[in-house]
């Protein structure tokens, strides 16, 4: 090794110390995202120099020679590759892209699969909740990028105590596609998709809001009628992101099919089903990721042997079970989501109540256990609207749940017995994922 000067791997050990200790203070100080931003940014020149060509005593002063004879011999950088790992594995993805434009080795050390990796296990989950705001406009006023729909972050603790800051949280504010749909939220990408005009092809595409980086879109998928039950998760066997579509391939025979789409691909691909235990109908639109599969709401049978199951889809496998839902669910608006690393259940009885399952051990159905049952009476809206879960506690002693139509955010304490109304004026707010992390993962393939 050239030089093999000690001094700087010191220096790198020191600054790999350093930024450690530097976390863990301002995480105990509980800053903002932009205040540990800019502080890290406050030794950026550190790192720069980390990333900076090694240099060699000797030679010839003249053309290509340094000031004092230093001449640059190599694009490598002066501290082992893992040490930098180590560190940059540490830093906010937002200060990481801006530390991209020190040269090219670190344009392409950001997103070393390795250091994608270590960065997202490493990342901080203290704004989980990521949720959609659209602001009332007329048809027509939207550009391709509207801040009047955006992308926010927020704490599960900071909904809690105060749900109205749904509203007032812009520091961390992305534009969405307004011409997309958001189907799913893994590991930090968002998968969109848009639907032709005349409601026959769909395409997804994938984009990373913390890099602002997107993909191309997919080929496109043949649909009937408009109707495709989507769902977005990830396979950690092969480190592969797939979209899965449950598509009305017939309309007349009322035939579905699941199509698969993975990140990168050139086709979308059929999954054989049997009509023996594949559902007749997909009750819910977009299926939620948790424990390496998707799920649905979905009514397995006909007639008298009619029941509501969770369809779910193992993501590595590509096969399918169904799982029973509560004994208690029946006809009515069900769907499900995913609230402190379980699978829950919503749903309206004959709109008379809004129920609240959750199981507690994936895949057991006596381990489903209600939460809530709130009569519409105590609803400030009419009963024909639907709320929705936007946050739960830790205990499950509170819920969160919005109502679109009526702009109303309703804070429901099981515990104490209370139920509180919120107006967001004009503002509609969208649960996109309770479980949402910033990470350097890439929306396309690379070679």
């Amino acid at each position: 090794m050239e030089g093999n000067c000690n001094w700087e791997f010191l220096l790198g050990l020191g600054t790999y110390i350093f930024v450690s200790n530097l976390t863990q203070f301002f995480t105990s100080l509980q800053f903002s995202s932009s205040q540990t931003t800019n502080t890290f940014q406050s030794f950026s020149c550190i790192l720069q120099f980390m990333a900076s060509p090694k240099r060699r005593r000797g030679g010839n002063v003249g053309a290509g020679a340094g000031v004092g004879g230093v001449a640059a011999t190599s694009a490598s950088p002066t501290m082992p590759d893992d040490l930098m790992m180590e560190i940059l594995s540490r830093i906010p993805v937002k200060a990481l892209m801006r530390f991209r434009c020190v040269s090219k080795y670190w344009n392409s050390f950001v997103f070393d699969p390795n250091l994608v990796k270590l960065h997202l296990q490493r990342s901080p989950r203290d704004n989980p909740i990521l949720y959609t705001l659209s602001e009332y406009r007329e048809y027509g006023e939207y550009d391709e990028y509207d801040d009047a729909h955006s992308l926010h972050r927020s704490s599960t603790q900071s909904l809690l105590q105060n749900p109205l800051s749904v509203v007032g949280n812009h520091e961390d504010a992305v534009p969405v596609f307004v011409d997309y749909d958001i189907v799913g939220v893994c590991n930090g990408l968002v998968c969109l998709s848009r639907i032709h005009t005349n409601l026959d092809e769909i395409w997804v595409r994938f984009w990373n809001p913390a890099t602002r980086l997107s993909s191309n879109e997919s080929p496109s998928c043949y649909i009937e009628c408009g109707c495709a039950n989507m769902a977005f998760g990830h396979d950690a066997s092969t480190d592969t992101y797939k979209v899965v579509a449950a598509v009305m391939s017939d309309a007349k025979c009322h035939k579905i099919e699941l199509r698969v789409y993975n990140l990168g691909d050139d086709c979308w691909r059929e999954i054989p089903t049997s009509d023996a235990d594949f559902p007749a109908e997909f009750r819910q639109t977009k299926g939620v990721f948790l424990n390496g599969t998707l799920n649905w709401v979905a009514d397995l049978g006909t007639g008298n042997s009619q029941s509501f199951v969770d369809f779910s889809f193992d993501v590595a496998n590509e096969t399918y079970t169904c799982f029973k839902l509560p004994d208690d669910v029946g006809e009515g608006f069900s769907e499900l989501g995913v609230f402190g690393g379980c699978l829950c259940l919503s749903h309206i009885y004959h709109r008379e109540s809004f129920v609240f399952w959750q199981m507690k051990e994936f895949g057991v159905h006596e381990s489903w256990t209600l939460l809530m049952n709130i009569s519409y009476d105590y609803f400030e809206f009419p009963r024909y609207l639907i709320p929705r879960p936007l946050c739960l506690s830790e205990d499950g002693n509170i819920l969160i749940l919005v109502c679109h139509a009526e702009y109303q955010l309703v804070w429901c304490n099981r515990r104490d017995l209370l139920i509180q109304h919120f107006e967001i004026p004009h503002k509609w707010v969208s649960l996109k994922s309770s479980d949402y992390v910033q990470s350097l993962v890439l929306p396309y393939r690379t070679p």
